[in-house]
């Protein structure tokens, strides 16, 4: 009898153990449903990369968002120089968050409205870069309405 009462308190603590682990454990994102810029710079030594898949920009809207940040200067560096961050907007000390549109896929490339390749909105990304925070958000939106939405979002947290 005191063996069955044994078995079965270990098989409730074995239980609790992982409904704990389960519910505090992070999920991951498999590599393979993650961005294609997430993929690049992932490996690059002094950035480090966060992929999140749903992230909730308001009551109805939830995009994909990739996070890099820098480790350390090395890393920040390479980031200034790979999405062309000018020296004018790393000293302008009144503005620590800027924002732009960038192309998808390739949020490094600045938009260009008169490129002839970029004329349709749906091709675009919102890019916030933060100097102080030596961070970059790529937030990965679908179609034109997101954009909007995203874009007015981050103007509207810059200004705060």
């Amino acid at each position: 009898m005191k063996r069955t009462n044994l078995i079965t308190l270990l098989t409730c603590i074995l239980i609790a153990v992982v409904a704990v682990v389960a519910i505090r454990y992070p999920r991951t994102v498999p590599y393979e449903q993650c961005s294609e810029v997430y993929k690049r710079y992932s490996s690059v030594e002094g950035v480090r990369a966060t992929y999140v898949k749903d992230y909730r920009l308001n009551d109805t809207l939830t995009v994909a968002v990739t996070l890099l940040e820098a480790t350390d200067s090395a890393g920040w560096e390479y980031l200034v120089k790979k999405f062309n961050i000018s020296q004018e907007m790393i000293e302008e000390t009144a503005i620590d968050v800027w924002t732009r549109k960038t192309r998808r896929k390739y949020p490094e490339i600045v938009y260009n409205s008169k490129d002839s390749n970029c004329q349709d909105q749906d091709g675009l990304e919102v890019v916030t870069m933060s100097m102080k925070k030596q961070t970059i958000c790529i937030l990965h939106t679908r179609n034109e309405q997101e954009w909007d939405a995203v874009f007015d979002n981050r103007i509207e947290s810059n200004l705060k």
